[in-house]
């Protein structure tokens, strides 16, 4: 299984698999023009998440896995209370306070590049059925872009892949930002992409299986709330694989919650002058072969934001 999943990260694979996904683009057409939702853009998705400051939770590829098919990633094992924490977001009607995201590549791929296209013209055409039953679960019509986190590699129009950075920026612009992160993730470390930020706040969590340790995340979680004086000025974004998509929903009634995924390793290739995934040494990155080895952070101002660490 580990072989599989290093193969599937491979640069060659990974381009011959676009060219044998082209053979499942009629029959995505068939089933995306059966579905009854919509889903943003991501420049739309960021615009909305900034002035109604709403919370977000994603659900991917991979927390479908976890619903339907009983199934971990690689860096999150099964766990049927995780699996039913899902189903438990995805059938709230919790609109006020939280908006579910899913990829915008369940109805539309007219943005992306070729790659990512055929990505889910595949996913689409195989999960078609966990897609139906999804639907006929939750009552919302209407979704967030989950990808807004993933642009710098997946849209075609650079233009707008910057439109949708500066967005995201405007978020946590002036506020007191809480990062929930797992080990190794380091976000907005060593770049400027929490420059405007108000100050930063950091739970280090498991990089792997951390909702195994959710409740002392909570807990954590609980300590700062209570220590802030203003919470209509404090932003937690989540970086914690499905774990985020049910700590985002967990806090959306308190506080703006966003389960802000692989964003600061999409911002640290644009950092390096890449469109592409590149190696990041001093970041954890589960898509990249050999992403799991990093090297050690020196950053005092990282080690100083630190407000509490979960033993992993």
């Amino acid at each position: 299984m580990k072989l599989l999943r290093s193969l599937k990260k491979n640069k060659i694979i990974q381009m011959i698999l676009s060219y044998v996904r082209i053979i499942y683009f009629f029959p995505y057409l068939y089933y995306v023009s059966k579905e009854k939702f919509e889903v943003s853009s991501p420049l739309e998705t960021v615009k909305k998440i900034s002035s109604k400051k709403n919370s977000v939770t994603r659900f991917g590829d991979g927390e479908f896995n976890i619903i339907f098919r009983s199934k971990g990633t690689g860096f999150q094992a099964y766990n049927e209370q995780l699996s039913n924490d899902l189903k438990k977001v995805l059938k709230e009607d919790n609109d006020r306070f939280v908006q579910v995201a899913i990829p915008h590549g369940y109805n539309s791929t007219k943005i992306d590049r070729f790659r990512v296209k055929t990505f889910w013209w595949s996913y689409v055409v195989r999960k078609h059925r966990d897609i139906q039953q999804f639907q006929s679960w939750t009552a919302h019509k209407k979704y967030l872009d989950a990808s807004f986190t993933r642009v710098i590699t997946e849209l075609d129009d650079r233009k707008e892949i910057h439109l949708v950075i500066d967005g995201i920026k405007k978020i946590w612009q002036n506020k007191n930002v809480l990062i929930v992160e797992g080990s190794g993730t380091r976000f907005g470390s060593g770049n400027d992409l929490l420059k405007n930020a108000r100050s930063v706040s950091r739970i280090i969590a498991p990089a792997a299986n951390a909702y195994d340790r959710i409740e002392e995340i909570r807990a954590s979680i609980d300590e700062f709330i209570s220590l802030q004086d203003d919470l209509e000025n404090v932003v937690i974004l989540i970086a914690l694989g499905p774990t985020a998509t049910v700590l985002a929903n967990d806090y959306s009634v308190k506080v703006q919650s966003i389960d802000i995924g692989h964003f600061d390793l999409q911002y640290e290739y644009l950092q390096k002058g890449s469109y592409d995934r590149v190696e990041i040494k001093d970041r954890y990155d589960n898509e990249m072969s050999g992403g799991a080895g990093y090297s050690s952070n020196t950053d005092s101002k990282y080690k100083n934001e630190i407000f509490s660490v979960i033993n992993y």
